[in-house]
This record gives structure tokens, C-alpha cells and sequence, in this order.
């Protein structure tokens, strides 16, 4: 990265997309291993689960309960128990390769911010000291995530039983979704700190999330900007996909190629995607931490990368941080204590002088 640490802290919404597609694109070796070994896989499973609700879980997926009456839309209790089945297996595939994916980038361009250089072998011995740490936060996130969509469908199945199917009940429906929105990018915003937090301090779970949360303030509407764009282009995304591939046969009469061509499109897009949001996450992470005025020593951060690489390093007590945790203090107290040690050195010298 080409940017100092006192320049990190101003950089906006803009300058943290540019900041991420230039760490890329200097690295474009690194990241095309990472992405063709672990986001691709990832990928994959996002691809699969969707295509198995649309057409294997079909029922399950327009009937939100199992009671449904409509006889023909009626999905059965072994297709419930096959529909557990297979989410169970989905989280731990997804939670598996969103480990690995997390992990891989976000050391690499920590790696890359401190000017190390960095080789996919050295990538792979991330992983065994990390994945426990992120499966623990991951296992907050889904919590958070899980309870957030319980309040939204109580207070949605409130609301559509108090209010009915009128136009007043479409205007309150609507206020709600747009706060729920704000609140979801929010909570994206946390759990994405949360898990550069885990990989590049000494701090995971909840903990980690208290920290993502900390560190969001004073920049929350710049990550909730970037969530919003980000999230935003991967629903127009799923939009293409359904319209051109999907049902690209019914809706546009596409021939079976050009729906090929146009899925494949999609999913280049869906890896880039993801990888930019990995590294997005990561540099906005360093962003919040230089406005914070939190130290990133780049000697501290590169011996606690050197942990990963099987070296020694010495951890902290417990309630301390690793090397980016501690506040920096204004440049202009700096330049006063350097100062008033000078002036200390040049008396010490005098006197000395004046004794001989």
C-alpha cells in the first residue's frame, strides 16, 4: 500500500474501494491462488444451495411454514427433515471455506500493507492458527445474524396481523424494511471488523465484536456506504442470474448457450466479489484503526504475522492487545517530547562540561 498511516485515517468511501483494487492488482499472483483455492470452492457452495432451494427445496422455500394448507405447495416432514439435513451440512462447508477464504486474504494484505512478501505456502500455515479463532466469531456472527432475523419476522408478522393487507399498513411496512436495512448494514459492518480483528489481534468471539464495534464508530457511515454498495451489487447480480439464466428461456427465449455464457459471466463476477469484499473489509479495518489514533507498527504487525509462520512470539496478558491496539498519541505531543528530551540531553551535556 502506498498510503502512511497518518494518511489511512482520512481516507473515504471512494479511497477505500480504490485502496482495495490497487492491493489487487499489485498482488494479482497471490490473490488468484487464494481465490482459485479457497474462494472458488466458496463460491460453489453459495451457487449449489441456491440452485437446491429453487428446484430440490422448492416447497420449503415458498412455504415459509410447515403448516401451509395448500395441498399442492405442502412440503412433507421427511422434506423438512432433508431440508435440515442439508442446511447443516451447507453452514459447515460455508462456514469451512469462509475461514479459509477470510484468513488467506486478510493476512495477505496485512502482509502486503507492511511490505512483506508474501507466497501461498506461507498462506497455507495461516490457517492452522487461525481457523479456531474465526469459527468461534463466526459462531457469534450467525448468533447475531440469527437473531436479528427473528426480531425482523416477529415484528413484520406483528405488524402484517395487526395491520392487515391495507395502504397504511404498505407505508409502516415500508419505514420498517428501510430501518431494518440500516440496521443490518451496521451489523455487517461489525462482524466484517470483527473477523479482521480475529485474524490480526489477540481478540476473537465476542470480544472481537465489542472491538469491530468500537472501531466502526466515527466511520460507520462510510462501511455502511461500502456494505450498501457492495450487498447492492450482489442483489443486481442475483437479479441477472435469475432473469438470463435462470429463467432466461421463458422470460428473454435464450438458447441454451447464451444461458451458459451468461451463468459463467455471473459467477466470475460472484468470485470478484467476494475476494473485494474480503480485502475491502481488511483495509477499511486499517482505516478505523488510524482514525482511532491506534498504533499500526508495522515491526509489531509483521512479528505477529511471523507467529503464523511458526516463529515465536510473545503474547500479551490478558486485557492487552497485540501490536495495534495501543493509542497513538498527537503528532504534535510527539514533537514536544522529543523537545524536552533534547533540551534535557544539551543540559546534561553543559553541565558535564562545565564540571570538567
Amino acid at each position: 500500500m502506498d498510503r502512511t498511516e497518518e494518511d489511512m485515517k482520512f481516507i473515504g468511501f471512494i479511497g477505500i474501494f480504490n485502496q482495495s483494487f490497487k492491493t489487487i492488482f499489485s498482488s494479482k499472483k497471490i490473490f488468484t491462488q487464494i481465490t482459485l483455492s479457497f474462494i472458488l470452492p466458496l463460491a460453489i457452495i453459495f451457487i449449489i444451495q441456491f440452485e437446491l432451494t429453487q428446484h430440490v427445496f422448492w416447497k420449503i422455500n415458498n412455504n415459509s411454514l410447515p403448516y401451509d394448507t395448500h395441498i399442492s405447495r405442502e412440503a412433507t416432514a421427511i422434506e423438512w427433515l432433508y431440508y435440515a439435513l442439508f442446511t447443516f451440512v451447507y453452514y459447515i462447508f460455508l462456514t469451512l471455506f469462509s475461514v479459509l477464504s477470510t484468513a488467506s486474504v486478510i493476512f495477505t494484505v496485512a502482509s502486503i500493507y507492511i511490505n512483506r512478501e508474501v507466497v501461498f505456502r506461507d498462506v497455507l500455515k495461516v490457517i492452522p492458527n487461525a481457523w479456531k479463532r474465526l469459527c468461534i466469531t463466526f459462531i457469534f456472527i450467525y448468533i447475531a445474524l440469527f437473531i436479528y432475523n427473528v426480531i425482523v419476522s416477529v415484528v413484520i408478522a406483528i405488524l402484517r396481523a395487526i395491520l392487515g393487507f391495507t395502504s397504511a399498513s404498505l407505508i409502516v411496512m415500508s419505514v420498517i424494511l428501510v430501518l431494518f436495512v440500516f440496521v443490518f448494514l451496521y451489523l455487517s459492518l461489525v462482524c466484517q471488523l470483527a473477523s479482521v480483528v480475529t485474524v490480526l489481534e489477540n481478540i476473537y468471539g465476542f470480544n472481537a465484536l465489542k472491538k469491530g464495534k468500537d472501531l466502526a464508530n466515527g466511520k460507520k457511515l462510510v462501511g455502511m456506504g461500502i456494505a450498501f454498495v457492495l450487498y447492492g451489487f450482489l442483489v443486481g447480480l442475483v437479479v441477472v442470474y435469475l432473469l438470463f439464466v435462470e429463467y432466461g428461456d421463458e422470460v428473454f427465449k435464450w438458447a441454451l448457450i447464451w444461458r451458459v455464457m451468461m451463468g459463467i459471466l455471473c459467477g466470475v463476477l460472484f468470485l470478484v466479489w467476494l475476494l473485494v469484499f474480503i480485502v475491502n473489509q481488511t483495509v477499511l479495518y486499517l482505516v478505523c484503526k488510524s482514525y482511532h489514533r491506534e498504533a499500526i507498527d508495522k515491526v509489531g504487525l509483521s512479528t505477529f504475522l511471523s507467529a503464523y509462520m511458526g516463529e515465536t512470539v510473545v503474547y500479551p496478558r490478558s486485557g492487552e492487545e497485540i501490536q495495534l491496539g495501543r493509542p497513538q498519541p498527537p503528532s504534535n505531543q510527539i514533537g514536544i517530547g522529543v523537545e524536552i528530551k533534547s533540551f534535557k540531553i544539551l543540559c546534561k551535556m553543559n553541565l558535564n562540561t562545565t564540571n570538567m
